[in-house]
């Protein structure tokens, strides 16, 4: 072999494989030619502690290292001053690329690089830490490249050993916690079925109960996964044979390379082996689900078209699911028992509770009744007085030979009552919050100065009124007039509490807080309380409950309607506000009244008001109402006080009437409550039509204007008397005046 050259001495296997070699016909030439940057090169590589090899030249000549020998395999030394590409024909195109790039003077670095070689005759996958730098000739121009290669395919199989068993945690776990948190027995099982295709890598997976049939033979499929349902239904369920039995009957895990090749598969008929449309199962993997108890509660099957993909691992996997699952279950059906025993617990408190709610439906009805019975007896009560006095009075202005002072005396005992019986149905419409307010915005504190006189006078000169005003401004938006009532009505209220002696104390403040009264919580907000406590009696504790019910009254007979706190009531209420009280026996009463606060005075918006009385000049006024009696009476009372009236019984007759007279009408004066068109509606299209012909509404009682109010439309109220119905009817201006106007 003669001497070894220096520059390979030492160089272990490798270096005197080199130096054996003829290399005369390479294209590096024979050893003694090779040039010093090459042999340096070599040499160093040669002594190189890591895998080293040279690609040297355009061609890539592969010199290396015994280290890099091991990683060349079988493929050494047959790869030994090959061009690399030849070497390696499966990695050309990137050794190619290597060399070009390298030889163009850069470094190149590669972590993790995954190259699939035939280096041992059958394909392997690898992966590698590359490092490849240029060998640079005296001056300076790259002629070869130097690589180190690490194989660090251990390595790197570990690592994903190590991600896929944390990945296999991370799904048992999060398995086991959702398995926690279900009770539902069907999504349960879906879940444990799927993580388990998940973790063993199966391409079918299901879930089969432990359910025989009247032969004792057929299971029952319940999960599925990896496959359509109808997939394994067309099939039949499968029976207890040699390969499913010894699941159901907790034999342990039963796992099959190739279930084709398995000697307990394909023992029974009618098939003796796959079923015509079977799925594809090669590989075969089943393991028991067993409760605390024992007993075998299903099986979990997996499958896969391709042989050998179960091993060892997956056993210990699907066993901890197994038992995950199990546990699971029974706690399902535990909790399953403990519904039923819910529901039917549940069924009986829910017929005991109709039966108790059917019970005190039925006593509300009849405190409904008593009530009902209360109210209509109060109402009769004082209007049979009422009537008493107008029948009497009638009858008596119908005797002949009258003096004036007697037949005044009886006209304006008729007229005083018929004020009191409007303002009995008033009271009455307030308690039931379906009065019609005219709100505006006004000052609380001005307003009850300015009634300080008369709930002096009503209160006597042994009563003292202290009122408590604010400084600051305090608005509310409700109807000023249904205000002063209500405050008359407490004042007299606590008046009559104290004898006719006491102080009588009105405060106004503002508050943020509604306290919690008659069921409902406490309101937030911005309002102002007024406050009328007296030094009086105070209410017994069985009556607070009442005192708001209309006609209920602990003042003697004869001493007051029981109306007026329920006037108090229903106007707080219908104007978004509360009232509530406090009392103790010996102690006084303070009622207090929240209303919502207005922050700033709002413009009123420009409305039709016809006020004055008439100068005799006679106008033309439609009159649209749908009772015979009050039609007549109103057209008559207007035709009396001057006027040319025209009536129309509805809605669509007032207005087909304004077709045929146009612009020969001064006003319209309508009811609300009527069948078809209400009159809102009505006053609305006349605005529509004719802007500038006044409209005048009336009614004694309207939803619509309970809950709307009139809008910009005049309301003359049901009773009304002559002089309000003249009043509401001015004469038209003549043209001089329009045009001072």
């Amino acid at each position: 072999m003669g001497d070894i050259p220096a520059f390979l001495d030492s160089g272990g296997d490798l270096g005197r494989a080199i130096a054996a070699r003829d290399w005369s016909n390479s294209p590096l030439g024979t050893l003694e030619t090779w040039p010093p940057h090459l042999r340096t090169a070599t040499a160093i590589m040669l002594r190189s502690p890591l895998p080293m090899a040279l690609l040297w030249g355009a061609d890539g000549i592969l010199l290396y290292n015994d280290l890099y020998a091991e990683i060349a395999g079988q493929s050494h030394p047959a790869i030994l001053g090959r061009r690399v590409r030849d070497a390696w024909p499966e990695a050309a195109a990137f050794n190619e690329a290597v060399v070009r790039t390298v030889l163009a003077g850069r470094t190149l670095t590669y972590s993790r690089q995954e190259m699939t070689l035939y280096r041992n005759g059958s394909p392997e996958q690898l992966f590698f830490d590359l490092n490849y730098s240029p060998v640079p000739r005296p001056d300076g121009t790259p002629d070869g490249v130097v690589a180190v290669v690490v194989d660090v395919t251990k390595t790197v199989g570990m690592e994903q050993e190590l991600l896929a068993e944390t990945h296999t945690l991370e799904t048992l776990n999060q398995t086991g916690a959702a398995l926690t948190a279900e009770l539902e027995l069907e999504p349960l099982v879906q879940m444990v079925t799927d993580a388990a295709v998940k973790l063993t890598g199966a391409q079918f997976g299901a879930y089969f109960h432990n359910l025989m049939d009247e032969t004792g033979e057929r299971l029952h499929l319940f999960t599925l996964a990896g496959a359509r349902r109808e997939d394994f239904e067309a099939l039949g369920r499968p029976r207890a044979t040699a390969v499913f039995g010894p699941t159901f009957r907790n034999e342990g895990v039963i796992r099959s390379d190739d279930i084709l090749a398995d000697p307990r598969y394909g023992r029974n008929a009618p098939y003796s082996g796959m079923p015509p449309g079977h799925l594809p199962v090669r590989s075969y993997l089943a393991v028991p689900v067993v409760s605390r108890s024992g007993e075998v509660l299903g099986g979990l099957l997996f499958g896969h078209s391709e042989t050998h993909r179960f091993g060892e691992r997956h056993e210990r996997l699907i066993t901890g699911i197994a038992a995950q699952a199990a546990i699971a279950i029974d706690n399902a059906r535990l909790f399953s028992a403990v519904q039923e025993i819910n529901t039917t617990l549940e069924r009986r408190v829910t017929e005991r509770t109709e039966d108790l709610t059917r019970a005190h439906d039925a006593l509300r009805q009849a405190q409904k009744m008593e009530t009902l019975g209360q109210l209509t007896g109060g109402i009769a009560h004082d209007f049979n007085n009422l009537l008493t006095v107008i029948r009497g009075s009638t009858d008596l202005l119908k005797k002949p030979g009258l003096s004036e002072s007697r037949r005044d005396r009886y006209i304006d005992a008729i007229s005083q009552t018929a004020d009191r019986a409007t303002r009995l149905t008033s009271q009455l419409l307030a308690f039931a919050r379906r009065s019609s307010l005219t709100p505006r915005v006004f000052d609380v504190g001005s307003t009850i100065r300015s009634l300080n006189e008369m709930m002096e006078m009503l209160s006597g000169a042994l009563i003292e009124v202290d009122l408590r005003l604010p400084d600051t401004v305090c608005l509310a938006n409700t109807d000023v007039s249904q205000f002063e009532t209500a405050i008359v009505n407490m004042a007299v209220n606590a008046r009559d509490a104290m004898g006719q002696q006491g102080r009588l104390t009105i405060t106004v403040e503002p508050r943020s807080v509604i306290p919690p009264v008659r069921g409902h919580e406490a309101r937030h907000g911005d309002f102002i309380g007024i406050s009328i406590a007296d030094t009086g009696a105070g209410i017994p504790t069985e009556h607070i409950e009442h005192i708001f019910e209309p006609f209920f009254t602990s003042k003697d007979v004869g001493h007051g309607t029981g109306l007026g706190l329920s006037q108090v009531f229903g106007f707080v209420k219908q104007s978004g506000g509360e009232v509530t009280v406090t009392s103790e026996p010996g102690h006084g009463a303070t009622f207090t009244l929240f209303l919502p606060r207005e922050r700033t005075e709002r413009i009123a918006e420009s409305v039709e008001t016809p006020s004055g009385e008439s100068d005799g000049t006679s106008i033309r006024i439609l009159v649209v109402e749908d009772n015979p009696e009050v039609g007549a009476f109103a057209t008559g009372a207007l035709h009396d006080l001057g006027h040319d009236v025209v009536l129309a019984r509805n809605a669509a007759e007032a207005l087909a009437q304004l077709d045929r007279e146009h612009d020969t009408f001064d006003f319209v004066f309508s009811d609300v409550m009527m069948p078809g068109m209400n009159g809102i509606e009505l006053a609305r299209e006349i605005r529509r039509r004719r802007p500038s012909l006044p409209v005048v509404l009336t009614s004694g009682y309207s939803e619509i204007l309970s809950r709307e109010g009139a809008g910009e439309f005049t309301l003359l109220r049901k009773p009304y008397s002559i002089d309000s119905l003249s009043a509401a009817f001015p004469a038209p201006r003549n043209d001089t005046e329009k045009a001072q106007a």
